[in-house]
Formats: structure tokens, sequence, C-alpha cells
């Protein structure tokens, strides 16, 4: 299991095939108070990516999909990457349809794949089945 799949494990997420294992929580200590940098403004509410597996990962995959398909369209530039266990990259095809990428993700041994267009990031690990789509954090000035 590599690094990534090790940490989603601990945080309680579960591969898509593995439904009967009851994911194992492994205690956190309080994290320090961190202080953010003085020119960047401090987000007021909660701040953070929520991974999501099973039919809201897939469904996540393919509004990426969507998305940077109207992005090209539109005559901006989007991009899918996939990254291999030994940390490869490869272009993935931009016009592709979801199941076209996890097959492809699944010949390649990907372990990592990313789509992101202007201003939002979509990021897959297709073995676990977890993925997230959010929007970039806007760097203030």
């Amino acid at each position: 299991m590599d690094e990534f799949a090790r940490m989603m494990r601990m945080e309680g997420v579960r591969p898509l095939g593995d439904a009967a294992a009851k994911p194992r929580r492994v205690p956190k200590q309080a994290p320090a108070p961190v202080q953010p940098p003085a020119m960047l403004p401090v987000a007021s509410g909660p701040v953070g990516h929520a991974w999501v597996d099973g039919v809201r990962a897939r469904t996540a995959l393919e509004t990426a999909l969507d998305r940077l398909a109207t992005e090209i369209r539109e005559g901006r530039r989007g991009w899918a990457t996939g990254i291999r266990q030994d940390g490869t990259t490869v272009t993935l095809p931009a016009n592709a349809g979801a199941a076209a990428l996890l097959g492809t993700a699944d010949r390649q041994s990907l372990r990592l794949m990313l789509i992101g267009g202007d201003g939002w990031t979509f990021v897959m690990h297709p073995l676990m089945g977890v993925a997230t789509l959010d929007e970039d954090p806007v760097q203030g000035g």
C-alpha cells in the first residue's frame, strides 16, 4: 500500500470494493495553533477539502470532465494528468469519458489522477476510489 492510501485509510476512507470492512480511525492529537502568513487573509469559516468515495467520487470525476470540456471549448486551458507509482506522469486525454479514464488508470497503474482548469482542481486516487473537487484557494494581495 502506498503512503497516500495508508493515510486515507487512517482517515477512515475505504476502497470502493471494500464495503463490508469497517474503517479504523486512528486517534488524532490536537494540532498546535498555526499563525497564518501575514500577507494572506484569514479565512472565516471551515477550510479544507472533502474527500468522497463510491458513486460520489464517480460523480466528481464526471463533473470535473464536464468542466474541463467547457473550458477547452471556451478557449481556456485545462489539463488531465495521471501519476504512476514510480512517480512518472502520463497525459490523460482531456476529451475522454469517466469510464475511459478509469480504464486507463487501471491499465497504467495510476496512483493519482489530476484534472484542473481555471481556478479549480480535481484529485482522485483511483485504486481507493476517493476523490475531491475543489475551487483553488484565492491568493489575496
